[in-house]
Order: C-alpha cells, then structure tokens, then sequence
C-alpha cells in the first residue's frame, strides 16, 4: 500500500515498479466514467480521435469502434505509452492507435487536425486550465467535440490524496475556462456512482462530464 504523498505522485505520473498496478487500479476506479465519457463523445466513422491521459490505453479501443476512427493519446508517463503501445498492438489497432509521451501544458500534436478530444479525470494536473483549453481548441477542427469529465470538487477533497498537488475545479470555473478557451458552447451531464477509490476506499462518487464543441 502507497502512503498518501507517493500514491498523489504515481496518479499524476505512473513510474517505477508501481507504475502497471497503479494504473489497473485507476481502470478498475474509473471504468464506469471513462465509459460514461467514451458514450458522450459518440465518435464518428473517419473521425480521428485525441485522448489525453489515456494511461496504458485500457478504454481506447472503445474510442475505435467506428470504421476508420484514428487514435493518438498523449500520456505524460513513457512506462504508460510503453504499455499502452504494446496493448494496442497486441489488440490489432497499432495502424490506428498509438501513444506519445507528452505534457497537456506543452501539447505538440499540431492544429486542427482531430475531430473529438477527450480527458477524463486529469484536468487536476492542469494548473492553466485555460492555456490547456485554449491548446485544445487550437488541436481540433472547427466544430470539433471535446468531452471533460472530472470530479466534483466537494467530492474531491474528501480524498486525502487530492490535498497532494490536484487542482480541483468547481464545474462553473471548468464552463468559465472553457468559454474562455475557444468552446462558446457545451452540454453538461453528471455520473454517480458508489465505488472504490484509488486508495482503496468505498466512496460516493460524483463526476461532472462536460462536451464542448470549438467555435
């Protein structure tokens, strides 16, 4: 069992011989939000898909499923690309799909070359939400879809590794950076669930998903 602080740290970046099982503890925690997620951004046949901080890509493959669809996720931990890569390959997707190492404050994935963009529980490690955004909308098309889906801040901070370097967001300052951002518009949903947390305790969870589209 991780103490507090290094469990924070391995959320934010999987590394060292911790790194595989603490990301199958994120996919077994998060399972039912990614796939909440994945059903709202509703990916198109041809549409080509980004996806930042996929982890070891456990849910990308739901990302594929329509004909032609194209993946890349950016991961800012290499032993989670290495991972991921291999899955991919293993699933027969490595002519679709693949991930790189790199940072969501620092996106080099080029402009407006992706029709849908997804980040599920990772704007906590995005201290200029905006500037993200902004990256964001600046990846994608015009018209281009890009599904939030984080948890609510209330919920949030009755988890002791949150106080360890996450930034948690009300919703109304996410819509804010959002419409700042280049996303004049979006819907918003919620997901509810009672689950285990990634430090291994019962919780009642409670997320907010939020899909924009670029101006």
């Amino acid at each position: 069992m991780l103490d507090t602080p290094t469990l924070a740290a391995q959320l934010r970046h999987p590394h060292g011989a911790a790194a595989l099982a603490v990301a199958e503890s994120m996919n077994r925690s998060n399972g039912a939000l990614n796939r909440t997620a994945i059903a709202l951004l509703a990916v198109q046949a041809n549409e080509h898909v980004l996806e930042i901080g996929p982890g070891n890509a456990a849910f990308a493959p739901l990302l594929l499923t329509a004909p032609g669809s194209r993946y890349l996720g950016v991961e800012l931990s290499s032993a989670m690309v290495h991972a991921g890569n291999m899955r991919l390959r293993d699933q027969g997707l490595a002519d679709r799909a693949r991930l790189q190492t790199g940072d969501a404050q620092a996106l080099a994935v080029g402009n407006g070359g992706f029709d849908a963009a997804l980040a599920v529980n990772t704007l906590y490690f995005w201290p200029d939400l905006p500037g993200v955004l902004a990256q964001l909308a600046a990846a994608l098309r015009p018209g281009g879809r890009l599904c939030l889906a984080f948890g609510d801040a209330t919920f949030m901070r009755a988890l002791p590794f949150t106080a360890h370097g996450f930034h948690l967001y009300e919703r109304a300052q996410v819509e804010h950076a959002l419409h700042a951002s280049g996303f004049p518009t979006w819907r918003q949903q919620t997901h509810a669930e009672t689950g285990t947390s990634n430090a291994g305790s019962r919780v009642d969870k409670r997320f907010h998903l939020l899909l924009a589209r670029r101006g």
